[in-house]
């Protein structure tokens, strides 16, 4: 079976820990004042792309797209953008890593679906 094909660095962003208590829940990338931020705006795009998957299949999803069955979420992912966002703050990966194992255990109600879950399965097993 084909996985959903991410970026290590993208999974690691996402899966950062969110924001100082009492913040306001950061969504866009830009917004991100810290690599905190920037997990949590993280977290709010894996939130998008797991509703967007919830459900299907790669079966559905290649018959809708042969060439690229993950063409329909590429567009929510913002990987160019949570990359750049990352340099910009100095992000270090095992920081961002390590932020990401508090709060994917916590998206995993959220994937339904076997594409869905293939879509979470990186961050939760970088906690190993």
């Amino acid at each position: 079976m084909r996985r959903l094909r991410i970026p290590i660095a993208v999974l690691v962003l996402w899966a950062l820990g969110g924001a100082a208590c009492g913040s306001p829940e950061v969504t866009d990338p830009a917004s991100a004042d810290d690599c905190a931020g920037l997990v949590e705006a993280g977290r709010a795009v894996a939130e998008n792309v797991l509703e967007r998957l919830s459900g299907q299949t790669l079966v559905e999803l290649e018959a809708a797209n042969p060439g690229d069955p993950f063409a329909a979420v590429e567009h929510l992912m913002r990987l160019s953008e949570l990359d750049e966002r990352s340099e910009e703050l100095g992000c270090h990966p095992e920081e961002l890593r390590v932020q990401a194992c508090e709060i994917y255990g916590g998206l995993s109600y959220r994937a339904r679906g076997e594409v869905a879950r293939e879509f979470l399965a990186p961050y939760l097993e970088s906690c190993d």
